[in-house]
């Protein structure tokens, strides 16, 4: 599995959709306010910037699936996997492979100071 088709898979998860696009709702709905509140409350729609008000939702939707991403990706011993994926040691190597849902195991030569990383040197 190439790159992107990981992160896709990731952010395509359904809870990770629904709270990008709850927190989007919410901080985009306030951010148009503050910037364009004016003309919204005097119902000056013809005179509202519509580009930059979709724009003020999407930059919060994409800031929210990107955090959720990065974390999903650190791969923490103990939490389980959100995808297949193989795993390689960022300390001394090791490789492992991992099923959707498998435990993140310690690295049997690192232990504690184990820190796993998506193997990409395998994939096309």
């Amino acid at each position: 599995m190439n790159k992107f088709k990981i992160y896709f898979s990731i952010v395509c998860d359904k809870e990770i959709l629904i709270k990008s696009f709850k927190i989007a709702l919410v901080v985009g709905t306030i951010l148009n306010l503050i910037n364009q509140g004016d003309k919204i409350i005097s119902l000056d729609f013809e005179q509202i910037n519509h580009f930059k008000s979709l724009l003020t939702y999407i930059v919060p939707f994409i800031v929210s699936a990107y955090t959720a991403l990065s974390i999903k990706l650190k791969f923490k011993i103990g939490t389980t996997t959100p995808i297949d994926t193989d795993l390689k040691c960022k300390n001394c190597g090791t490789k492992i492979s991992l099923k959707k849902g498998d435990r993140v195991p310690l690295c049997h030569i690192c232990k504690e100071k184990t820190k796993w990383r998506i193997n990409l040197d395998d994939t096309n």
